[in-house]
């Protein structure tokens, strides 16, 4: 597992989050300061830090390919954490599916892609607002932090650094991602990237917030519930969908795949059911996921992969723990402006 260390000194936005921005409460945009040593890099413990340039210019090559700092922001999925969804639009049509698909089809589906939200999405993003706002000030100083080895190892397959992020409110640093777990606002929710004492920290935190029946816990489901079309994204300072946000919710990528199946079956494009559709996994590509005591055990190299449609019975019943799996993180590639691969820092 890492042993290093990729630091980045920047500012953070607290208007971006809803309900003034849209930002919700486990993606954020970091404004990167521009200075010498803004970026630096430690290859252990023992190692001093070291000033690297070789995210600036570059590339992420993934699912996407995406210059991964735009307009002197670095977007960063907050690691090791999974919120409830404040707006998710299910995934564009594939190639494959769209292939000899009636044009009516198609239209049925464009009617029924729309940005929705799980219950208790809105209210984990206002907890975040309102915490960070506490400080009474706009902008945060920051510092982005993950365990890496290499550059391949820092962005996820959209080109979103993939990490911790620690501020200061009332004179005490905060890390928020685990602050969100703590809280009970967000799920721990583990990729192969992360190292053990990543893991077993946000496992402990987890823990206490189940005990207390914090927020995601209490309602956390058992069953797979019919998909609301009617819950949609709030507009910024639509705050009167606080006094409904309650009620069951599922684990949010167990969530985003249901919603990709349940627009699909909507407009007729599928007519797999769920379990079906939630084996083959995204893109055809079955989401691979590990136990999260093997992997522990076990490591990346032999732990037993397992389908995430496993643990899902009949479409319908939840048969694991929001902590109870590690998932596959999709590769990525950071290459230079010459488009070769960058292979150290």
């Amino acid at each position: 597992m890492p042993v290093g260390l990729l630091e980045v000194e920047g500012t953070i936005d607290v208007g971006q989050f809803w309900p003034e921005g849209r930002s919700d409460a486990d993606t954020t945009k970091v404004l990167v300061t521009v200075a010498p040593d803004a970026i630096r890099f430690r290859k252990n413990d023992t190692a001093p830090f070291k000033p690297t340039d070789v995210i600036e210019g570059a590339r992420v090559k993934g699912r996407t390919s995406t210059a991964p700092i735009k307009n002197g922001k670095l977007t960063v999925r907050l690691q090791g954490i999974d919120a409830p969804e404040l707006h998710y639009m299910p995934s564009p049509l594939s190639a494959a599916e769209k292939k000899g698909l009636p044009d009516a089809k198609k239209r049925a589906y464009r009617e029924v892609t729309h940005y929705y939200r799980q219950f208790l999405g809105a209210t984990a993003s206002k907890a975040l607002h309102d915490f960070l706002s506490s400080s009474g000030d706009v902008t945060l100083a920051c510092r982005v932090f993950t365990h890496v080895d290499t550059p391949n190892e820092v962005f996820d397959t959209y080109g979103r650094l993939v990490g911790d992020i620690e501020v200061t409110v009332a004179g005490e640093a905060v890390d928020i991602n685990r602050w969100l777990v703590e809280q009970g606002f967000a799920y721990p929710t583990f990729y192969s990237s992360m190292n053990e004492d990543e893991i077993r920290a946000l496992l402990a935190l987890a823990k206490t917030a189940r005990t207390r029946k914090l927020p995601v816990w209490k309602h956390l489901a058992k069953t797979i519930p019919a998909f609301d079309f009617d819950l949609r994204e709030p507009k910024a300072g639509e705050i009167g969908v606080l006094a409904t946000d309650k009620g069951p919710v599922i684990p949010p990528k167990l969530y985003r795949r249901y919603a990709n199946w349940s627009a699909r079956k909507k407009a007729k494009v599928t007519s797999q059911n769920f379990q079906k559709f939630l084996g083959g996994g995204s893109g055809g590509k079955p989401d691979t996921c590990y136990e999260t005591g093997d992997f522990l055990a076990n490591g990346v190299h032999s732990a037993t992969p397992r389908n995430f449609a496993e643990f899902v019975e009949g479409g319908k019943t939840i048969r694991f723990q929001p902590e109870g799996l590690v998932f596959g993180e999709a590769p990525s590639t950071l290459v230079g402006e010459d488009g070769k691969v960058i292979g150290e820092f």
